[in-house]
């Protein structure tokens, strides 16, 4: 044993400017290596955006990101990439960087796909045109909806996209989506449709052939249901009626239907709405509308496929969401007078409270 250490102890003798250059480099190295990886070129937050296209390069994505000051050292960066296997799966999109985020973090980033996304939430019952303003409030597409409604009304697109229908409306599911920035307004419709697609299943078809429907007309009476019922415990009751009334050769008299396409937002129906000459409007014509005039998400498509099994043909408004439903008309007749002198003795209190209000000022 001790021989071994004194002969050790003469070859480092011997070699000791070596061995101190050689350990000297190897901790520069490291060192250097630390720092590259670690540490952020500077500690200014300034956030960048940097686009990665369809088909751009690792090595053309770790230039572009030298370029810009977010990386120092363009060589490491690759072969970190590689080693970590992301340099063939970028994400593409516009990612928010900057140089105060050292390159391991960029690389997590890029890894992770972790690209500018807006949030945009699609109500249940929204039609196209209302989506088409929704859009607009987000930085994804201009001030104009028109952008969003005219590829929503596009038949020809409609057909490509596999829907059976002379535009997008009814297709595009209600739902939370996060769109990249950059993001077309076709590429939108399209994620919706597609998301549409993988809600309404093989079995919700064989369903709608059993009941005597094809998908665009249970689509086009679920987005009534949808429109109508405000309660949703309701929806299949609702739906009832209206099943009901097709069996019955009924007009379904959906109010929704009188001002489908007006505008994008309708609060209140008139009567004189009622009247509107419109193939939609079901106070006119027998049977379901051409099309869907909304949006339905899940609840309101099972609502109707799945209606609940009651006698009812009519419903009315009761002031607070939901609805009184009636088998025959004198029924419903008394329940509209009912629903008009509440609304009356309402309207009578406000102005009494605002009165008082008034003489105290």
């Amino acid at each position: 044993m001790t021989t071994h250490w004194n002969t050790l102890q003469q070859w480092i003798k011997r070699h000791l400017w070596a061995t101190f250059i050689v350990a000297t480099a190897v901790l520069t190295t490291v060192i250097h290596f630390y720092v590259a990886l670690f540490v952020p070129p500077t500690q200014e937050k300034a956030w960048k955006e940097v686009q990665v296209t369809e088909g751009m390069s690792f090595k053309a994505i770790a230039a572009t990101l030298q370029k810009e000051g977010i990386i120092r050292y363009r060589g490491y960066f690759e072969i970190i990439g590689r080693i970590q296997g992301i340099t063939r799966k970028v994400r593409t999109g516009y990612y928010g960087l900057g140089s105060h985020m050292s390159m391991w973090e960029v690389l997590e980033a890029l890894r992770k796909g972790k690209i500018i996304e807006y949030e945009v939430v699609i109500p249940e019952g929204y039609n196209l045109y209302q989506i088409g303003w929704t859009l607009t409030g987000t930085p994804l597409i201009s001030s104009d909806p028109d952008d969003f409604i005219d590829i929503a009304t596009d038949k020809k697109l409609a057909r490509s996209l596999g829907v059976d229908a002379d535009g997008l409306e009814g297709y595009l599911f209600p739902d939370t989506y996060y769109l990249p920035k950059g993001i077309t307004v076709l590429d939108i419709a399209k994620r919706m449709v597609q998301r549409y697609k993988d809600v309404f299943t093989d079995d919700m078809r064989k369903r709608a052939r059993g009941l005597g429907f094809t998908e665009h007309q249970i689509i086009t009476l679920a987005s009534i249901v949808e429109k109508e019922a405000k309660v949703d415990s309701e929806r299949k009751l609702i739906a009832a009626v209206y099943h009901n009334r097709l069996k019955k050769g009924m007009k379904l008299q959906a109010d929704p239907t009188a001002v489908y396409g007006l505008k994008a937002w309708i609060t209140k129906v008139s009567a004189q709405d009622l009247k509107r000459k419109t193939p939609y409007n079901t106070y006119l014509h027998k049977g379901l509308p051409p099309g869907p005039i909304a949006n339905p998400g899940r609840g309101a498509i099972l609502a109707t496929l799945y209606p609940e099994n009651v006698d009812y043909l009519f419903f009315v408004a009761q002031g607070d969401g939901s609805h009184y439903f009636s088998k025959d008309f004198d029924e419903h007749g008394k329940a509209i007078g009912r629903y008009k002198a509440n609304k009356k003795k309402v309207k009578q209190k406000t102005k009494v409270k605002k009165l008082a209000t008034d003489s105290q000022q």
